[in-house]
C-alpha cells in the first residue's frame, strides 16, 4: 500500500483531481482507496436519521447498510489516527489517496490556484513531491521549489505515473 497526500487550500481543486486520478488508476487496474481527512469537527452522519439517533443514544458501533453500500460509524478513540485506519482497512490496496492530512508523513502532491489568494503550502511543509496548477508561481516561490515536479491540471496521466513511482 502506498499512501499519497493530495493537499491544497480549500477551493484549490483537490477533490476534482483525486476523482481524475482514481479514474486513471482504475483504467490501469490498480486498486485505489481514499481517505478524506478534515481538521474540522463536523457531523459525518445525517442529523435526525436513524443511525444518527442510534449513535446519540449511545450505540457503538452503528452501521448503515443498503443494497449497494455499507458504512460503519465509530466514535474516534484517541489512538485512532489516519495511520491506524490505513494499517487496518487499506492493507490490500495498491494506492491510497489521502485528501488532506497536511501534517501526515507521506509524500504529497499539492494542488494550487492563484485565485484562492493564499501562498502554496510547500513553502512551509515537507514531502511535497509534485505541484499541480495552471497558474504560474512568483519567482521567489519558484526558487524554493527546486526538488518539486510541476504539472498542469490536465496532465493526469503524468501525475499518475509519478504516483506509481513513489514507494513507501
Amino acid at each position: 500500500m502506498t499512501p499519497i497526500h493530495i493537499i491544497g487550500q480549500p477551493g484549490s481543486g483537490k477533490t476534482t483531481l483525486i476523482v481524475d486520478i482514481i479514474k486513471e488508476l482504475n483504467k490501469q487496474n490498480i486498486k485505489v482507496g481514499t481517505i478524506k481527512h478534515s481538521s474540522h469537527v463536523h457531523e459525518l452522519d445525517k442529523p435526525g436519521k436513524d443511525s444518527f439517533q442510534h449513535r446519540k443514544a449511545g450505540a457503538f458501533p452503528v452501521a448503515m447498510v443498503n443494497r449497494e453500500m455499507a458504512a460503519v460509524y465509530l466514535s474516534r478513540p484517541p489512538d485512532m489516527t489516519p495511520q491506524t485506519i490505513l494499517e487496518k482497512y487499506y492493507s490490500n490496496i495498491d494506492i491510497v489517496l489521502i485528501e488532506g492530512w497536511i501534517s501526515g508523513p507521506y509524500d504529497k502532491i499539492e494542488v494550487w490556484r492563484k485565485s484562492v489568494k493564499k501562498p502554496p503550502l510547500f513553502l512551509g511543509i515537507n514531502h511535497v513531491k509534485a505541484f499541480v496548477s495552471n497558474d504560474t508561481l512568483d519567482p521567489e516561490n519558484m526558487r524554493q521549489s527546486e526538488n518539486i515536479l510541476f504539472f498542469k491540471r490536465n496532465e493526469v496521466r503524468q501525475i499518475v505515473d509519478i504516483i506509481l513511482e513513489i514507494k513507501v
